[in-house]
């Protein structure tokens, strides 16, 4: 673990390697929302390096940047279900869910769920 903190090479076992991934998509998930949110924040939150929190999930085939915009997306779904985020606007339910703009968004929500936020969108 002190050589994934300081940045060396991933030579963790492959069963310690599946606890870090844990450990990362858990934090991304919980803290999805977070505007500024990105690979080094996660790895500073954790405690490893960017670059081994980077080799964990290039083994896993995936990335920060593809499991935050999934997670992130996974909550804007949520929130458009949800009767209680009714009186939102989609563009505000999707700067609420870190998406610097609507048209992104929608582009992105409809390209992971088949369909606009809109066709999500309870009532």
């Amino acid at each position: 673990m002190c050589l994934a903190a300081e940045g060396g090479n991933d030579s963790a076992p492959t069963g310690q390697r599946a606890t870090v991934e844990a450990a990362i998509r858990r934090y991304i998930r919980e803290h999805a929302c977070d505007r500024d949110l990105d690979v080094v924040g996660v790895a500073r939150a954790l405690g490893w390096s960017a670059r081994y929190v980077q080799q964990v999930l290039q083994a896993a085939n995936t990335t920060a940047r593809d499991l935050i915009r999934r997670e992130r997306l996974n909550v804007a779904r949520s929130r458009l279900a949800s009767a209680s985020w009714s009186t939102y606007s989609i563009a505000e339910i999707a700067h609420s869910c870190g998406f610097g703009s609507h048209a992104s968004f929608a582009t992105a929500f409809r390209s992971e769920f088949g369909m606009t936020p809109r066709e999500a969108r309870c009532g």
